[in-house]
């Protein structure tokens, strides 16, 4: 998959290239690999923003179609990327889409990948917490809440913020 390997390289220059090129070669911009990753994704988990926003801007979609297994928020929310989450959302993330599992983006950002500094979970929970359709309540297909899971990872500042943000959700 061209447009996933360039990504994997950081190679903006032959992202470029495949762009221009993907209706005359029927290249697919929104393929995705065998664990159902979309070069969009990839560039999320990643966290590169000018690759992100190149590929944003060349029709790869910030809310996937239904059916998807994994999304670019909720990519860029697990691996500790605060920086796109605002990026995303602007270009139609819905911050309470689902993945595999029935997990959020929030519930991403409070279940960082391991090896990711804990402290990037804060700034991800905020960032997403910022949009006020973002929806704290959400359990995932083990009755789990982001705020579940923030207190099983022990991220102190999420979980108050998640507390605030669920009381005034309830209300």
């Amino acid at each position: 998959m061209p447009l996933h390997d360039a990504v994997i390289r950081n190679d903006e220059a032959d992202i470029k290239l495949i762009l221009s090129n993907a209706t005359f070669t029927d290249t697919n911009i929104n393929a995705e690999d065998e664990t159902g990753i979309t070069a969009l994704i990839e560039a999320c988990i990643r966290g590169n923003k000018s690759i992100v926003l190149l590929l944003l801007e060349n029709g790869c979609p910030a809310q996937p179609t239904a059916g998807f297994r994994h999304s670019p928020l909720r990519g860029a929310a697990v691996c500790g990327h605060a920086h796109l989450i605002p990026l995303l959302l602007k270009f139609g993330s819905c911050p309470n889409s689902v993945s595999d599992g029935h997990r959020t983006p929030l519930m991403g950002a409070c279940f960082l990948r391991n090896g990711i500094d804990a402290r990037k979970s804060v700034e991800c929970v905020r960032a997403l917490l910022d949009d006020e359709r973002t929806d704290p309540t959400i359990a995932n297909s083990y009755s789990e809440t982001a705020l579940d899971l923030a207190k099983i990872r022990g991220y102190t500042e999420s979980i108050l913020l998640l507390q605030q943000a669920s009381d005034r959700w309830k209300k």
